[in-house]
């Protein structure tokens, strides 16, 4: 009788040995896990926090402006054209037809004062003049360079004046088609007129800003 019952308590005994040891092994693992755990979500923080601070600075796109013109030796008029979007997709375009400049060059220069003027007049203090003529930018950036074009530059640098921000850059002139065109409009009509429009992004009839001028040549 003593003997199986301590055969019974040697197997009790091995028994709460084993549950401990069990219990003591899920303990365990629990807290690998839950470190391992610990480790991903620290490793993840780190990873943001890194990528928030490389990450460069937000800032304000620079609202643009497309300018063109067009000009024949044997035309009587010069065409002048610009287009820019508002941040709500509504475009602001004008054409004009002025009476024919010297030069292609010349004509170019007008376009611009113009589009500066008009956009001026709008209250609108940051702009950034985009045209396909290379020496029209060059003439902005460098005016002691082009001595024969003083009074356009001079009158550029006025008009500066009444913005905060104003750049002329070049874009290439399949990026220019809608101020070419505009251009090309004005000049074809082969008469002196001034015309400014915006169109609604809401596909609305367009509402005209400025009324139009003709006079016939």
């Amino acid at each position: 009788m003593s003997s199986l019952f301590s055969a019974m308590l040697k197997l009790l005994s091995s028994s709460s040995l084993a549950a401990a040891s069990s219990r003591s092994s899920a303990v365990s693992e629990c807290w690998r896990k839950a470190n391992e755990e610990e480790e991903v979500e620290e490793e993840l923080v780190d990873s943001l926090t890194m990528e928030m601070e490389t990450a460069p600075p937000w800032t304000p796109r620079i609202p643009t402006c497309q300018i063109d013109a067009s000009w024949i030796a044997n035309g009587s008029v010069s065409g002048l054209g610009w287009s820019f979007k508002d941040h709500m997709g509504s475009e602001f375009f004008g054409l004009r037809a002025c009476r024919r400049t010297l030069s292609a060059l010349h004509a170019e220069m007008e376009g611009l004062l113009w589009a500066a003027s008009c956009i001026r007049n709008m209250r609108i203090t940051t702009m950034r003049f985009e045209t396909d003529c290379t020496d029209l930018v060059d003439m902005v950036t460098n005016p002691e360079d082009w001595p024969a074009f003083v009074r356009e530059t001079d009158l550029f640098r006025s008009l500066q004046e009444g913005f905060e921000d104003v750049r002329v850059s070049h874009i290439p002139r399949d990026r220019n088609g809608r101020a070419d065109a505009l251009a090309k409009e004005a000049r074809n009509r082969s008469y002196t007129f001034i015309h400014i429009d915006q169109t609604r992004s809401d596909g609305g009839d367009p509402r005209r800003t400025d009324s139009s001028n003709h006079h016939l040549i």
